[in-house]
C-alpha cells in the first residue's frame, strides 16, 4: 500500500496529532447543535470554529445541511493542504527516494483496481449506522456516484461556476466522506463513535489507522492518496479560472486550529523531531497537555462526537 517511512507514520500516529485532527473536525461539525455551555468549552480552549460546516437540523425533517457559502469549505481545503505540505517537508528531510512527496490518486480507483482494492464490507459491533454507511459506500451504486462527482469536480466549465468555498464544501461532504468510508477496512477493534471523546491511549498505537475515524484516518496511507486527489482540485479550480500565484483564500488564513497554532505544521513537525528532554519534546508535551484538558472538559460537559464522515448524496 506504499506506506510512508516509519518516522513519518509514527509522527502522524502521535497522540497530539490525533487529538488535533479529531478536535478540528469535531468542533466545526458539531458547532450548530451544541448548547451555549458546550460551545463555551470549545471557546475557552481556543477551539471555537469561525465557520461551522453543517447547519442545525431542519425543524421538520431533522436533516442537517452543508454550509456551502460561509467559507467552511475553504477551511477544509486549506487545513488538509497544510497537512500535505507538512508531510512533504518531512519526506524531503528524510530523503527516501521511494517517497519524495505525497502523491494522490490521479483518478479514484475502480472496483477492479488491484493496487488499491476496496476492502469488503464488515460489521462494527454495536454500531449499525456506521456499519450500514460503510457497506453502502462499497456498492456499485456508490462508485457510480463517485465517478459522477469526479467528473463534476474535474470539469473546467463546472469549476468556473463554483466559488472555492462551495467547491470545498461539496467535496468534503460528498466524494471525500464517501471515499473515507469506501476504503475503511475491518479492524480488530474500533474506537467508539458518538461517545464522550473516548481517547484511551490504547488507540494511539500506529496500527490503529482506521479511515472511518478522525482520530486515526490520517495514519492510513490511503488517507494521503484520497487527500492528494482532493488537493489537486484546488489547482484545477485555479486553472479553470485562469488564476496563478497563491491561492486566493478568503481568510488570512482559513481556520485549522487554535490561534497561535495556525495549522498542523507545528504539531506534526514537533511529533517528528521530539526527543526526551529536547525543546521540541517540551513544546509537544505542552500542546498535548492543553488538548488533553480540552478533551476532559468536553467530557465533563457531556459533549459527544459528531457522526463521522456523513455523506450527503444530493450535494
Amino acid at each position: 500500500m506504499n506506506a510512508f517511512p516509519k518516522p513519518v507514520t509514527d509522527a502522524m500516529a502521535d497522540r497530539a496529532v490525533r487529538l488535533h485532527h479529531m478536535l478540528w473536525h469535531s468542533a466545526r461539525d458539531s458547532w450548530a447543535v451544541l448548547t451555549p455551555g458546550e460551545r463555551g468549552v470549545f471557546r475557552d480552549h481556543g477551539w471555537e470554529p469561525p465557520r461551522q460546516s453543517l447547519s442545525a437540523p431542519d425543524p421538520v425533517t431533522g436533516r442537517r445541511s452543508v454550509e456551502f457559502d460561509n467559507g467552511s469549505g475553504e477551511d477544509f481545503l486549506f487545513m488538509h493542504r497544510e497537512m500535505i505540505g507538512t508531510v512533504d517537508e518531512m519526506l524531503a528531510d528524510l530523503g527516501d527516494p521511494r517517497h519524495p512527496r505525497v502523491e494522490g490518486w490521479p483518478t479514484v480507483p475502480s472496483p477492479q483496481d488491484t493496487e488499491h482494492p476496496v476492502p469488503p464490507p464488515f460489521d462494527i459491533p454495536g454500531d449499525t449506522a456506521t456499519t450500514n454507511a460503510i457497506g453502502n459506500a462499497k456498492t456499485q451504486a456508490a462508485f457510480d456516484r463517485i465517478r459522477d462527482w469526479e467528473a463534476l469536480f474535474m470539469n473546467p466549465a463546472e469549476l468556473r461556476q463554483m466559488t472555492l468555498r462551495r467547491l470545498g464544501a461539496r467535496i468534503e461532504f460528498g466524494i471525500h466522506n464517501q471515499l473515507h468510508l469506501r476504503w475503511a477496512a475491518e479492524m480488530p477493534s474500533y474506537r467508539q463513535g458518538g461517545a464522550d471523546f473516548s481517547v484511551d491511549p490504547r488507540w494511539d498505537d500506529s496500527a490503529y489507522d482506521w479511515l472511518a475515524d478522525t482520530y486515526s484516518a490520517h495514519v492510513n496511507p490511503i488517507f494521503w492518496k484520497l487527500h492528494g486527489w482532493v488537493d489537486a482540485r484546488i489547482d484545477d479550480w485555479m486553472a479553470a479560472n485562469e488564476l496563478t500565484g497563491p491561492v486566493p483564500w478568503s481568510f488570512a488564513p482559513p481556520w485549522s486550529g487554535p490561534t497561535g497554532e495556525h495549522h498542523h505544521h507545528p504539531v506534526m513537525r514537533l511529533a517528528l523531531r521530539a526527543q526526551p528532554g529536547n525543546a521540541e519534546g517540551e513544546a509537544l508535551r505542552s500542546r498535548l497537555d492543553r488538548m488533553e484538558t480540552t478533551v476532559e472538559d468536553l467530557k465533563q460537559a457531556g459533549v459527544t462526537e459528531p457522526v463521522r464522515f456523513a455523506v450527503h448524496e444530493d450535494i
